[in-house]
C-alpha cells in the first residue's frame, strides 16, 4: 500500500467570527480514492477548496494546515500565502463541466493551453500532447474532437474532456467535486470507471466530493463524513458503508432507500393524450435552405396520462425525453402529430390554445434559482401569477402566502429573496409558483437531481401530499431510477427519440423486457435496491 500523501491536520475555516470548518483531519494515500460525503452546507466543498488554495476573500483558515508529504512542504497553513500547486500537480473536476470550458475556443485548445502555460510546451507539441490525452479519457475520434467546440458534445463527453484538463497537469492530487451528479446512470458508470482507472495508471490520489452514496460504494476507498463542519466519522468503504457508527451516517445511509410512495388520488380518464408525436431538427440544409440531414429527437410517440398518475419518463441526456416534455405543453411545434390535454388540443401557434393550457398545465425545472427573479422578493414573484389571472394586488399577497405555506415554508418568508434560501426551499417555491394557476398537470423535469438525498426525500412527500390533495396528474422526467421507482406507478422508457417500454413501475422493474432498459438498471450505481418496504 503507497504511504500518505496528502496530510489534512485540524484544519479549521472560518467566515469572520463564524468557524464553517472545524478540526478537520484526514490523510489521502497514492491510488487511492477517498470520499467526502454530506448533506449541502456541511462544509465538503469549503475544504476542497481550501486544499486548492481558492478560498473565498472572506474566507480564512484559523488553525491547521495542508501537507504534501512527499516534499514536506505546506500548502496551506494560518496566516500564509496558499501555494497549492494548482495546475502543477494538483487539479481539479467541478460538477458542471459547461460552465467550466470555455463555449468560444475549441475543446482541444482549453486542453492544450494548460499544457503551454504550466509546462512551457509549444503549439504543436502541446496540440500532440493534448490528442493523446483526450485519447486517454477513451473520447472517440480525438484529433477531430480536438476542433469541436462543447455545445457540440454530450454531457459525458465535457465531462472526459474536463479530466482530459485535470490530467493535463499530471497531479499527484485530483479532486472532483459531484462530477457525475448531472449525467445518467450509463454515462455515470463509464465516468466513474474511467476514474478508477486513471488512479491506477497514474497512481493518484483523488478526494472524491459526493453526496451519493450509491456512487461511493463504486468508487471510494474510504469515506469521510462531515456534519456541520465536521468530521463525524471515517473508515473503509466497506466498513462504514455496511456498518455505521454515527447516527448521521445511518441517517444518511437509511435515506438512499427511498419508500414507495403509494397513490392517494383517484385515477380517472385520460388527461394528456398524444399521438404519433414527431419532432425534428434540421442538422444541415443545402445552398437553398433545403434540409439535407434530419435529425427526430421525439420519433412518432403515442402516450396517454389518466388523471391522478404518477409517470416516469427514463432515458439518457438525448433520448428526446425532455423534448417530448416540451412538447407536450406546446413550447415546441410538433414537426406530426398531436397532444391534447383536458379535451384541448395543445396548438403551439395558437394564442388561445396555449392560454387554456397555461391555465391547465405546468412545468418545474431543475434549477429553480434560474426560474425565480432574484431581484424580487418569492411572495412577488408568485402573486404576479395571480395578478395576471385578474386578482386584485391585496388578494394575491394573501394567496401567494397560503401558497408558500402550502409547500411547507414560512407567512414571512413571502419577503425574502431567492438568494437567502436553500435549494430545496428554492424548489418548493418554484412548485408553489406553478401551483398559483391551479393546474391539473405538472410535468417535473429532473426537479430533484442536484438535491441531497434527504432534501430528495422531502421534495417528493411534499409533491404526493399535494398531488392527492389537489388530485394533479404528474410526469416525472429524470435519469434516476431510485427516485421515479419509489414515486411513480407507471413507468415510460425512451430511447433515441422512441418510447421502448412501457408499463406499470413493479412490472419493468422486475421484468424488463427491452435490452435497453436492462441496461439502464444495470448500470445503477451502488446497486441499491430501489425500493424497501
Amino acid at each position: 500500500m503507497n504511504g500518505p500523501l496528502i496530510r489534512i491536520d485540524n484544519l479549521t475555516i472560518a467566515f469572520g467570527d463564524n468557524a464553517v470548518v472545524q478540526d478537520v483531519s484526514f490523510e489521502i494515500a497514492a491510488s487511492r480514492t477517498v470520499a467526502l460525503v454530506g448533506e449541502s452546507g456541511s462544509g465538503k466543498s469549503i475544504t476542497a477548496s481550501a486544499i486548492m488554495g481558492l478560498l473565498p476573500q472572506n474566507a480564512r483558515v484559523t488553525a491547521g494546515q495542508v501537507l504534501h508529504l512527499p516534499s514536506q512542504s505546506t500548502w496551506i497553513a494560518p496566516g500564509q500565502t496558499p501555494c497549492s500547486p494548482l495546475g502543477k500537480g494538483l487539479s481539479m473536476v467541478f460538477q458542471d463541466p459547461m460552465s467550466s470550458l470555455n463555449p468560444s475556443m475549441r475543446v482541444g485548445w482549453q486542453v492544450a493551453e494548460s499544457l503551454i502555460v504550466h509546462q512551457q510546451m509549444n503549439k504543436t507539441g502541446a496540440r500532440a500532447e493534448a490528442i493523446q490525452l483526450l485519447d486517454e479519457v477513451e473520447l472517440p475520434e480525438p484529433s477531430a474532437l480536438f476542433e469541436r467546440y462543447p455545445h457540440e458534445l454530450s454531457g459525458g463527453q465535457k465531462q472526459r474532456v474536463m479530466i482530459a484538463l485535470a490530467l493535463a497537469a499530471k497531479p499527484d492530487l485530483l479532486i472532483a467535486d459531484e462530477p457525475t451528479t448531472a449525467l445518467d446512470v450509463t454515462v455515470q458508470k463509464a465516468v466513474l470507471l474511467l476514474l478508477n482507472q486513471l488512479k491506477v495508471r497514474r497512481k493518484l490520489a483523488i478526494l472524491f466530493i459526493t453526496h451519493d452514496l450509491d456512487v461511493v460504494r463504486d468508487i471510494a476507498d474510504s469515506v469521510l463524513v462531515m456534519q456541520h463542519g465536521k468530521l463525524v466519522e471515517q473508515g473503509s468503504m466497506g466498513a462504514l458503508m455496511n456498518q455505521p457508527k454515527h447516527p448521521y451516517t445511518q441517517a444518511l445511509i437509511a435515506a438512499k432507500y427511498i419508500p414507495k410512495r403509494s397513490i392517494g388520488a383517484k385515477i380517472g380518464e385520460p388527461l394528456v393524450v398524444a399521438s404519433n408525436v414527431t419532432k425534428t431538427y434540421s442538422l444541415r440544409k443545402n445552398l437553398w435552405g433545403k434540409p439535407v440531414k434530419l435529425f427526430k429527437a421525439v420519433d412518432d410517440v403515442s402516450i396517454s396520462l389518466r388523471a391522478g398518475e404518477r409517470v416516469g419518463l427514463i432515458g439518457e441526456s438525448g433520448s428526446g425525453k425532455s423534448t417530448l416534455g416540451r412538447a407536450l405543453l406546446g413550447l415546441t411545434d410538433l414537426t406530426s402529430g398531436r397532444v391534447s390535454i383536458d379535451g384541448v388540443r395543445v396548438e403551439h401557434h395558437r394564442s388561445s390554445s396555449m392560454q387554456q393550457i397555461r391555465g391547465n398545465a405546468q412545468l418545474v425545472f431543475q434549477d429553480p434559482y434560474s426560474a425565480l427573479n432574484p431581484k424580487i422578493p418569492v411572495g412577488k414573484a408568485i402573486s404576479e401569477v395571480y395578478e395576471h389571472l385578474g386578482m386584485d394586488a391585496k388578494n394575491a399577497a394573501k394567496n401567494a402566502v397560503h401558497l408558500i405555506q402550502e409547500v411547507g415554508l414560512k407567512a414571512e418568508d413571502a419577503q425574502r429573496y431567492p438568494g437567502n434560501f436553500s435549494g430545496g426551499q428554492r424548489q418548493r417555491l418554484v412548485i408553489a409558483r406553478a401551483l398559483a394557476v391551479e393546474p391539473r398537470f405538472i410535468i417535473l423535469d429532473e426537479s430533484v437531481a442536484a438535491l441531497d438525498v434527504q432534501i430528495q426525500r422531502d421534495i417528493l412527500d411534499l409533491l404526493a401530499k399535494i398531488g392527492d390533495e389537489r388530485n394533479l396528474t404528474y410526469l416525472f422526467i429524470s435519469h434516476d431510477i431510485s427516485v421515479i421507482a419509489s414515486f411513480c406507478n407507471r413507468l415510460l422508457i425512451m430511447h433515441q427519440g422512441c418510447i421502448v417500454e412501457q408499463g406499470d413501475t413493479e412490472d419493468i422493474l422486475e421484468r424488463p423486457q427491452n435490452a435497453y432498459t436492462r441496461e439502464l438498471l444495470e448500470s445503477r450505481p451502488g446497486k441499491i435496491p430501489l425500493t424497501t418496504a
